[in-house]
């Protein structure tokens, strides 16, 4: 557990290290990733840890916040954006101008998340926050099995296999789900459920591995290009210069619903 934990946590501090020095947008997933991983990892892992003093996470959500708009603006400018300028047919409401001046501004937006990213990776105060991190997983190692839980190898392998099992069921009851707000709160969990089989694969049956794992991993794909959509919208929205623009993308791409139902963005996932 404290070395599943370990890894998922240098996945993020390594690359957030190295926003601090040059911005590549995979370094930035990279991040991204790590912090999901290992939320993930101490959610799956939550019922082995009541013995334990809790993990200092909330002390690193600065950090992820400045991440996290940051990997909006990437996504959103190289990737959505140019898709629906490619798939807009013509209107009066769309001048290329106005478009030009928009990615002007979100890029101008990006530079400035980017400063906020390096900021954070330079300052003191957030190699101390790592390095809380880094001693609170160490100190598991070091720790005796939890009194409430008696483990040998075999018994620990069944609880690995049906905890996954939990969630893939989960995943199963609100596949066919409708509601925006329960889709994104699904898409969190397929992506706790993929990290967790991709950490866990050595110590489960491969075959129910590789099920649940395809299965979170598609519902992971579908709902987040409509999350991607949101988010780009929620960006230019946020610009105040564009309404009719947000109009017509909101209604091209999105629907009515597009301002109703998703969670504000700049704010880390849980």
């Amino acid at each position: 557990m404290a070395a599943i934990l370990l890894e998922n946590f240098m996945h993020m501090a390594l690359n957030e290290c190295a926003l601090g020095t040059r911005h590549d947008t995979e370094i930035t997933h990279q991040a991204r990733i790590g912090w999901r991983r290992l939320q993930s990892s101490l959610r799956f892992f939550k019922p082995l840890l009541k013995d334990f003093p809790p993990a200092p996470m909330a002390e690193l959500k600065p950090l992820i916040q400045t991440t996290d708009q940051l990997r909006n603006l990437d996504v959103a400018l190289d990737d959505t954006l140019p898709t629906w300028w490619a798939a807009l047919p013509a209107d009066p409401a769309m001048a290329p101008a106005d478009w030009t001046d928009m990615i002007r501004a979100l890029q101008d937006a990006r530079t400035k998340a980017l400063h906020a990213v390096k900021t954070k990776a330079h300052d003191p105060e957030t190699t101390r926050m790592l390095l809380n991190m880094v001693h609170w997983i160490a100190q598991l190692s070091t720790q005796s099995h939890p009194k409430h839980l008696a483990l040998d190898r075999k018994k620990f392998s069944q609880w690995l296999f049906k905890r996954l099992q939990s969630w893939h069921k989960k995943l199963k009851i609100g596949a066919d789900s409708s509601d925006l707000a329960r889709q994104h709160r699904l898409r969190i969990l397929a992506k706790q459920q993929r990290y967790a089989i991709e950490n866990l694969q050595a110590r489960v049956p491969r075959t129910s591995a590789q099920r649940f794992h395809e299965r979170a991993q598609k519902l992971q794909v579908d709902l987040g290009v409509q999350r991607d959509q949101y988010i780009a919208l929620e960006l230019i929205t946020q610009l105040n210069r564009y309404p009719g623009m947000v109009a017509l993308l909101q209604k091209q791409f999105l629907g009515p619903q597009a301002h109703t139902a998703q969670p504000a963005i700049g704010k880390p996932l849980k």
